[in-house]
């Protein structure tokens, strides 16, 4: 088996850590233990296909065998200074074995021969009776396993859901569980969210519990953080109990998958951080991560996007432990956000490690534009070497709006001691966070060679984008990834070499075979199944699937031409459908009964290819995909893998849009950002910086030229067969159901969106222009409206337009946010008429308001510059509050994040 490039970069940057293989673990009460939460639904197993759900996946390769990557995952958490995972079990409100029960069992027999614990964490509430019986079975099952934690010959139990029973339920769960012979070490979450702790609430808990923690630390109640560890642990002191500190990094939510819009902020580390500044030695018997691998919230696990994270957990782990440091380098990490709105104040972060470097640490450095020319000095600053030290950089966007992307590139030195590195990018992008990661990377992991990157338009109109590289390094280059638009749309390697590649996604309730003629697979992954399943194999002419879950798609990459046939049949052999690889590109996807069939944006199996051969320094490579029409704001580069587990990254390029083409716009400069507290986001009255005095605090307006390739846009005709949610001009598509579609009668073929008052429809979650904005859409309403009707309307409480209809057909567009966002409202003088169709275009450009109506300006109205944020998600025909669901027709949408007038050429998508 091949070791996982993401061991490596951890494993040998700490070395120190020593990982017994033959100690028998269990007993734990004496030891300054280190956990993680651990969600069982996301295995390691998994790691490519997450790419399809989510920006920031893990960087881990899977050997296709469950076992073998739970060792390979306890080894890398254990290189990362933690002990133990509590993995979530959840259970049902009837009858049955808790879900994935089982598979703690299974981890556990993984685990055997090391010194790595296991314990259960209980999650949902079900009924006294079934918790007792549940748990009966479990801990006889294993609680008497070597790697199963016993705390004074008590097995530990973890909970997540704590609050949600009374504490009379929990006196008769821990009475039944003694009457059947468990005697357990339980842990209570005390975590409240928004309510705030109360002694009285803690003391009547308190008897029923042995250690208590909070899952979440993010301050959502309005408390200081350190005020409520506190509060807790002195009320667990006070009954002789035990406290386990929790360290939480912040909350991303599932905002690409579609699960929810939510986020709390990261702070750069600071959230993090000032969680391992409230442990107290001596009083915290215990320290807990939030979480391991739940990524709809946040992992400590290396992920693409944030791979410092095994050096700033193995730091907190050895500072709680008293360990010392040993690295004789310094090391320090750097921290902000991937994508940012320009006129955005930019916060860049350092946190040194410590270490045993000489003298101060001093960090120095600039931005790079996407020329490579210096735009912005980072100015030294100075940081103790052996000490945990922070300290940030504030950089205004608007002056450097024209690159649509900013490298920082830093210099970090110390007595004998100097490295630079080019570190990932920010990108300025106009509109909305699509990738709302916190970039945490450590400077010493990357490095710079040698690389080319050229992107070409393929002939034929085929959907063809050809890719060509060629690198020369100082070490061995183990992978090389191509990404558009931050996610990996291929692999270079000897296997894809000169080859179009098409990626695709199956998923559905469907138990099929997809038969290849004319092509090849050359690679295939399925969530929760191992390579040697029976219920996935593939081989180069068909793929076969069994017993599929909605919860568990496949991921193919092909080696095809246009004319490459594919056939979905039965798996016994029966034909079902069959479509050629240029008709599923030019649909998007493809639906055979409950199966459907995607042409994905990325290759779902990125993390399952062979690496390049040993020895490889130097190489190019060609390879083209069939994918969907280029656009002006697709962003290319290259991610290459060293066998130390370091990385390079090459330039982005922009290939498909015209250099310096640029359009005027109305910026919003500004302080506030994703991390600011807001509504039910942060901890109010929170700072999100380091220092004291932070321009940009009130919102202003600065005028700007930004390239045209920045600019955010989706376009929804609702036209394309079997794929009407498909967007043109992005990558947020949506699944419309066909009783909301009906044929377009005013000729040339094609559908419209009927909405009938009761259910509006779903856009993608946090795609809404954030202040700027263009939204064009043909209209017909239905007679008969008696009350305001709301045609796209949000929830949430980022900033932003809202569009409604009047009784008497004038249109309504009301500017909102949180509640420091003063409300601007626009009305039109004209009328729509009803059963007919119009031509809509609104447009905010941060100074005003304005309505066209069939392309004439109608209404306009100044307003005051404004910036919040708030989970946001919205609806074609309804949300708007206190208003009906729209009724009628709509066609035709486009949204995009800058303000264009009618007729204006550098309006997306026209």
């Amino acid at each position: 088996m091949r070791t996982n490039t993401f061991a490596k970069i951890t494993l040998a940057a700490l070395a120190a850590c020593a990982i017994s293989v033959t100690t028998q673990a269990g007993e734990v009460a004496d030891k300054p233990m280190v956990w993680a939460h651990y969600v069982p639904w996301f295995k390691p197993t998994d790691a490519s296909i997450l790419a399809a759900k989510y920006y920031n996946y893990p960087l881990f390769r899977s050997a296709g065998d469950n076992p073998a990557d739970w060792a390979e995952e306890f080894r890398q958490a254990k290189a990362q200074g933690i002990d133990g995972f509590m993995v979530d079990v959840v259970f049902g409100k009837t009858n049955g074995q808790t879900n994935y029960s089982e598979i703690v069992h299974r981890m556990l027999k993984a685990a055997e021969g090391s010194d790595f614990q296991i314990a259960l964490c209980l999650d949902v509430k079900s009924t006294v009776e079934r918790q007792v019986r549940e748990l009966d079975r479990m801990l006889t099952l294993f609680g008497k396993h070597p790697n199963y934690p016993q705390h004074g010959g008590k097995p530990v139990v973890a909970t997540y859901t704590w609050g949600a029973w009374t504490p009379e339920e929990w006196a008769s769960i821990r009475a039944g569980l003694r009457a059947a012979g468990h005697d357990i070490y339980l842990i209570a979450n005390l975590n409240r969210n928004y309510t705030k702790q109360d002694r009285e609430w803690l003391d009547s808990y308190a008897p029923h519990f042995d250690m208590a923690y909070c899952f979440a630390f993010e301050g959502i109640d309005g408390v200081p953080l350190q005020q409520t560890a506190d509060i807790v642990a002195d009320a667990a002191g006070r009954h002789g109990k035990d406290y386990m500190a929790g360290l939480s990094p912040g909350y991303y939510g599932g905002w690409l998958n579609g699960r929810n819009d939510f986020y709390q902020p990261h702070r750069g580390f600071d959230q993090l951080h000032d969680c391992f500044l409230m442990v107290r030695k001596g009083r915290d018997r215990w320290m807990h991560f939030k979480t391991w691998n739940d990524h709809d919230e946040t992992s400590v696990l290396p992920m693409l996007f944030t791979p410092a994270n095994p050096l700033i957990t193995r730091a907190y782990s050895d500072a709680f432990k008293g360990i010392a440091p040993t690295a004789t380098r310094p090391e320090v990490c750097l921290a902000y956000h991937r994508e940012e709105i320009p006129g955005t104040l930019l916060r860049i972060e350092a946190l040194n490690l410590p270490s045993l470097a000489q003298g101060p640490v001093t960090v120095r450095g600039e931005l790079l534009d996407r020329d490579g020319k210096p735009v912005a000095p980072l100015e030294p600053r100075t940081l103790a070497a052996n000490e945990f030290a922070r300290t940030e950089w504030l950089i205004p966007t608007a002056p450097l709006a024209r690159s649509p992307v900013l490298t920082p590139r830093l210099t970090v030195s110390s007595r004998g001691f100097s490295t630079t590195a080019k570190l990932p990018p920010v990108f300025l992008v106009n509109g909305w966070h699509q990738n709302a990661v916190t970039v945490k990377v450590p400077v010493n992991a990357h490095i710079e060679f040698p690389n080319t990157l050229e992107i070409f338009r393929g002939g034929g109109g085929e959907g063809i984008v050809e890719a060509a590289v060629s690198f020369e390094a100082g070490e061995e280059i183990t992978g090389a990834t191509l990404f558009r638009n931050d996610r990996p749309l291929a692999v270079f390697n000897g296997a894809t070499n000169n080859k179009t590649l098409l990626n695709l996604v199956l998923s559905g309730r469907a138990d099929r075979m997809l038969r290849v003629e004319g092509g090849e697979v050359l690679n295939a992954v399925r969530r929760h199944a191992e390579k040697n399943s029976d219920a996935f194999t593939w081989s180069k002419s068909e793929v076969v699937s069994r017993n599929a879950r909605d919860w568990t798609p496949a991921g193919l990459l092909c080696a095809v031409t246009p004319d490459t046939r594919f056939q979905v049949l039965t798996v016994a052999g029966k034909g079902l459908l069959a479509f050629t690889a240029r008709e599923l590109n030019e649909r998007g996807l493809i639906r055979a009964g409950n199966l459907t069939i995607e042409a994905a944006p990325l290759d779902p199996a990125a993390q399952s290819h062979e690496p390049l051969p040993a020895g490889t320094k130097k190489g190019a490579f060609k390879l083209s995909v069939l994918t969907r029409e280029p656009r002006v704001s697709d962003a290319f580069y290259v991610r290459y893998e060293t066998a130390s587990g370091r990385v390079a990254l090459s330039d982005v390029v922009y290939p498909f849009v015209t250099k310096e083409r640029f359009v005027a716009k109305n910026l919003i400069q500004t302080s506030v950002n994703l991390e600011t507290a807001s509504g039910r986001t942060g901890m109010p009255g929170r700072s999100e910086y380091l220092g004291k005095d932070i321009p940009f605090a009130t919102p202003s307006v600065i005028e700007a030229r930004i390239p045209i390739e920045s600019i955010r846009a989706g376009r929804w005709t609702f036209d394309t067969p079997g794929n009407a949610g498909r967007d043109s001009l992005g990558d947020m598509p949506v699944v419309i159901d066909p009783s909301m579609l009906e044929p377009d009668d005013r000729g040339g073929g094609g559908s419209v969106l009927r909405l009938n008052g009761e259910t509006p429809l779903k856009m993608r979650l946090r795609t809404w222009p954030i202040g700027n904005a263009t939204v064009d859409f043909q209209l017909n309403p239905e007679p008969g409206v008696t009350s305001p009707q709301s045609v796209i309307g949000r929830t949430g409480w980022s900033d932003g337009i809202n569009i409604n209809l009047l009784p008497d057909g004038r249109i309504e567009v009301v500017r909102n946010g949180n509640k420091q966002v003063p409300v601007e409202t626009l009305t039109t003088r004209g009328r729509l008429p009803f059963g007919g169709w119009s031509r809509v275009r609104v447009t905010n450009d941060s100074r005003h308001l304005r309505i066209y109506i069939d392309g004439k300006l109608d209404a306009e109205k100044a307003i005051s510059p404004a910036r919040s944020y708030g989970n946001s998600t919205w609806f074609i025909g309804g949300r708007y509050e206190g208003y009906a669901n729209y009724r009628g027709k709509i066609d035709d949408l486009t949204v995009c994040c800058a303000a264009f007038a009618p007729g204006d050429a550098n309006f997306p998508g026209h």
